[in-house]
């Protein structure tokens, strides 16, 4: 909404002089771990000289998951999130859960799922970041009730959905206002899956936070995991923790190379590309998806996605070789060098119903949505990439 002001709500007061706003501490981007080079055995290690360069890492564990499968290795997050969330349970705490209004089958990681509904958690305030980079045209309470039906067919029913952009400071007052009224004065804990933006809201907060207590903000092992929170006292008697991002396997975010991410996930409004689609014709979404319109009467396919991905139309005869040669001559973007021919792309097929305005789905990288008629379409992807059919999310 146009008129909401920018900055933080009745909990976040402003920031009084010697008070520390932001707190700069280097996770693996893959699992969220706070990178340290002291103890191979625990998580979040990694060598000295990465350590103290400038550039984002992945923690040993993690680089051995992804370029290795070695997954041996890696600690059993859900298991430690699930204790976090127990935790929060028992203490009667608010759960602050970030999803991403881009790509909300992304950003809904299967076992905090499980978690919330196996522990039956209900004091929960999802809020949706990102939405800047949706065109302004995108409808918001469309936005909210589709969101508030998917969660519902996970079994969740979320106290209050607020849409908000951290990066604009859209709506940052009503986070606030609204964790300060839902919390009951207990604990606060932030959750979500990496690349949400849930670092970029706790830091807007801070920047107009003053502690008013003898407490300290820690960064520190929440008991009995692995995994590293920040701790934020709110008064006397309470605090925000802020978790580590969720590693999210099934997102094309945790299946691509670091230097990949700048083209797949979107950094401002997204143009929408619309195209009128006759069958057997493909389209190529750099070399990390391929869409081939199978059989169907004509149809308008609109893709969204940042804008910084190449969509290139082909005839769908030609496609996997237009896609091989891409992956040798490198003239799109992006270009993964995980994926090397068009056989290392996992085929998902989907017969569409005859009516209603749907959205295919691939999890943290793009959706393409058109009119259902009958049509067949099957969309190639990373093999642990989520690629769903669902109603239009957005409008």
């Amino acid at each position: 909404r146009s008129d909401k002001k920018k900055g933080g709500g009745d909990l976040m007061r402003p920031k009084t002089s010697g008070v520390t706003s932001e707190i700069k501490i280097k996770r693996c981007y893959g699992c969220g771990a706070i990178l340290q080079s002291n103890n191979k055995r625990e998580a979040g290690y990694i060598d000295k000289e990465h350590l103290e360069s400038s550039e984002e890492h992945l923690c040993q564990r993690c680089y051995r998951l992804r370029h290795y499968n070695e997954d041996n290795q890696v600690p059993a997050f859900n298991e430690d999130f699930h204790k976090i969330l127990q935790r929060a349970k028992e203490k009667e705490a608010l759960i602050v859960w970030v999803l991403d209004t881009f790509s909300l089958c992304g950003s809904l990681e299967e076992g905090m799922i499980t978690s919330l509904n196996e522990l039956q958690i209900s004091k929960v305030f999802v809020i949706l970041n990102k939405r800047d980079v949706l065109p302004k045209s995108f409808n918001e309470e469309k936005i909210l009730a589709h969101t508030k039906s998917v969660l519902a067919k996970s079994g969740i029913t979320p106290l209050e959905t607020l849409i908000i952009s951290s990066l604009k400071n859209y709506n940052l007052d009503d986070v606030m206002s609204t964790i300060e009224r839902l919390r009951g004065g207990k604990d606060v804990y932030f959750m979500g899956v990496s690349q949400v933006g849930k670092s970029s809201i706790i830091n807007c907060l801070l920047k107009n936070y003053q502690n008013k207590t003898d407490k300290l903000i820690t960064t520190s092992s929440f008991p009995g995991t692995t995994i590293d929170v920040i701790k934020i006292p709110l008064d006397k008697n309470s605090y925000i923790y802020d978790t580590a991002g969720i590693f999210n396997s099934r997102s094309m975010i945790n299946n691509v190379e670091r230097n990949i991410l700048k083209y797949i996930i979107p950094r401002n409004e997204i143009n929408l590309r619309t195209y009128q689609v006759k069958e057997e014709q493909s389209f190529l979404l750099g070399t990390l998806a391929k869409i081939d319109f199978v059989k169907g009467p004509n149809t308008n396919f609109t893709i969204v996605c940042a804008n910084t991905v190449d969509v290139q139309r082909t005839k769908l005869a030609k496609s996997n070789a237009t896609f091989n040669s891409f992956v040798v001559t490198k003239e799109t973007k992006p270009v993964s060098t995980l994926i090397t021919d068009i056989k290392d792309l996992k085929q998902n097929h989907f017969e569409l119903p005859n009516s209603g305005s749907v959205a295919i789905q691939i999890a943290g990288f793009a959706v393409i949505i058109l009119e259902a008629n009958n049509q067949v379409i099957d969309v190639y992807a990373p093999s642990k990439v989520l690629v769903n059919l669902g109603s239009n999310p957005w409008y």
